[in-house]
């Protein structure tokens, strides 16, 4: 009886005290009493809580995951298969260049205010709306072939990506605190099983019944992925957040700490240096080595098919020897990828750069992903990711229509050339800065 009245709160112990019907081997014997069922209440108490953090930690990945798959189809139908179809139109590789320059302008506006909802609205809602928007950008080729929409179209592929990769990556690092790196390429892993997979049929199927099929197929398929994500991932628990006005993140978001300037100036550089010609890559096997749309998407499925194998080991590399080495890794690895496009392009070595650049973008992705978390709390990470997206975006505007017009009026292997230069100065730069910073 005592026990239960101590259990629920009341105080017994004067009782048990002053009570002559009580010895002290009894009194003992309740104390140890109420002491064991403490210890196995609080036992239980914190492996529940365990068990709930990991719990949400597997929902997540396994959501991740597998929205992961869905969106690799789509991403992989866009990209191999939008420029294919300008060319066909009757496009220049310049004109390609434009509309990602120009579609990325008000989405690099917008972005400001995505990392700001992404930590006050959540990171699961924003994620889920970039699935939306990618539906957007695959349906809306599938029916016109106009260039104020087809830039509507890029803009909203666009937006998927600069804003879904900060709310999924906040996700996954609020739910994941060790072995970063191997949690992310688990996620991303599915992404290029898909990637490698589906451009080449993407491309013969193309071939045989044109691209507004293929589009309209892909808009299904990724509806079903972001269904499934919407209902199964978990948003984390938030930490308690600084009373600071919207107007007040807004302006902070546009600031660049004084500490972490190197990993903002590698990070500007790197997204320059790849847009000068990875955005027209597929253009220029198209339009320069004389590829059918079957051989381009077997080049794609080649890099892909590189990146997921690579995926899970980049990511346990990146683990052991650092973020700011599996970039400088994966930036060397670039200027070998731009290299061979420009000393041998040719249809039956255009292979080795897909292969190049796969094992690049294995190591860039954990890479660049645990830079960001290491370098921000919980409470601002959205914030964080869409802060680094703004600033290596925006600047990296232009070089999409920089590539296109040196492709154009050149030679081919100016953007390529102008690239290495960027990227060898750029592992000069992230090779001084410090690991982590708090």
């Amino acid at each position: 009886m005592l026990l239960v009245l101590c259990e629920n709160g009341i105080d017994c112990s004067t009782y048990i005290k002053v009570c002559p019907h009580v010895s002290s081997a009894g009194k003992v014997k309740f104390h140890l009493e109420i002491l064991e069922r403490r210890f196995i209440t609080g036992l239980f108490q914190f492996y529940s809580m365990l068990s709930s953090k990991t719990s949400v930690a597997r929902r997540n990945i396994v959501a991740l995951a597998v929205f992961a798959f869905f969106r690799g189809t789509s991403v992989s139908i866009f990209m191999v298969l939008f420029p294919l179809y300008m060319v066909d139109l009757g496009y220049q590789v310049a004109d390609i260049g434009t509309i990602a320059t120009l579609s990325s302008i008000p989405c690099i506006v917008l972005l400001p205010l995505v990392g700001i909802l992404i930590d006050r609205v959540g990171r699961k809602p924003i994620a889920t709306l970039t699935g939306l928007t990618l539906i957007l950008a695959l349906f809306i080729p599938a029916f016109t072939n106009l260039y104020a929409f087809l830039a509507l179209a890029y803009a909203f592929y666009f937006f998927s990506f600069i804003a879904g990769q900060p709310s999924r990556s906040a996700l996954l690092a609020d739910s994941i605190e060790e072995e970063l790196g191997a949690a992310f390429a688990k996620t991303f892993i599915p992404f290029h099983i898909a990637r490698a997979i589906v451009p080449f049929f993407a491309g013969y199927l193309a071939e045989i019944y044109g691209y507004s099929p293929i589009f309209l197929y892909s808009t299904f398929f990724t509806a079903t992925g972001t269904i499934f994500f919407a209902f199964y991932s978990v948003e984390p628990a938030k930490r308690k957040r600084e009373n600071a006005s919207f107007i007040d993140e807004l302006k902070s978001s546009l600031i660049i700490e004084k500490n972490l300037l190197k990993i903002y100036l590698f990070a500007i550089i790197d997204r320059f240096a790849w847009q000068l010609w990875f955005p027209l890559l597929n253009a220029h096997y198209k339009k320069s080595l004389e590829m059918t749309d079957s051989e381009v998407g077997l080049l794609s499925s080649v890099m892909s098919g590189t990146l997921f194998t690579t995926a899970f080991a980049s990511g346990k590399v990146i683990d052991r020897i650092g973020s700011i080495k599996g970039l400088c890794l994966s930036e060397g690895l670039g200027i070998l990828t731009a290299l061979s496009l420009t000393m041998i392009p040719s249809k039956i070595f255009a292979v080795i750069p897909q292969i190049l650049v796969g094992i690049s973008f294995s190591l860039w992705i954990p890479a660049y992903n645990v830079m960001v978390a290491n370098h921000s709390s919980q409470e601002r990470r959205g914030k964080a990711y869409s802060k680094m997206n703004v600033f290596r975006t925006s600047i990296a505007i232009p070089a999409p229509q920089v590539g296109g017009y040196l492709y154009d009026n050149v030679s081919f292997a100016s953007p390529f050339l102008l690239s290495i230069m960027l990227m060898a100065v750029n592992i000069t730069i992230i090779s001084y800065t410090k690991t982590k910073v708090k």
